[in-house]
């Protein structure tokens, strides 16, 4: 049977170049017979997470309309019957502040308040990930 992975995954952030990705994180499923694992990773840190049968690459900051690549390779385990691997999907959570994915933004806003409430003009978007994955 077959005794090797070799991963190359690309990553580029669809947004603009002005904002940045923070809190980036990719998990990549492995095989469960995986042995070793060496990683190359273009932009943060990636190491094989043996309890989650998967690379864990993280990166801090992450520039809009860049891209950056992890290759890989893992070794398996031999084992007497040849299943074949399901290949569940890659995901990934992120931010990207002062973002919305929608394009919508606030124009305008009125507080109707008795109290005489100080408002303060400022607006914070944040887009976050939510169930993010995409099939290999």
């Amino acid at each position: 049977g077959r005794s090797r992975v070799v991963y190359e995954i690309k990553v580029k952030g669809n947004f603009s170049a002005k904002l940045n990705a923070t809190n980036v994180v990719l998990k990549i499923p492995c095989p469960s017979n995986t042995a070793k694992c060496s990683l190359k990773p273009h932009q943060g840190k990636a190491k094989y997470n043996p309890g989650q049968n998967a690379i864990i690459w993280k990166m801090k900051k992450f520039p809009g309309d860049e891209s950056y690549t992890l290759k890989g390779e893992v070794r398996m385990v031999a084992s007497i019957e040849d299943k074949t691997w399901s290949r569940p999907p890659i995901t990934m959570e992120f931010q990207v502040p002062m973002f919305t994915a929608s394009g919508l933004h606030v124009r305008f806003m009125k507080v109707f308040e008795r109290n005489n409430y100080e408002t303060v003009k400022w607006v914070r978007y944040m887009t976050r990930a939510g169930q993010y994955q995409i099939r290999i």
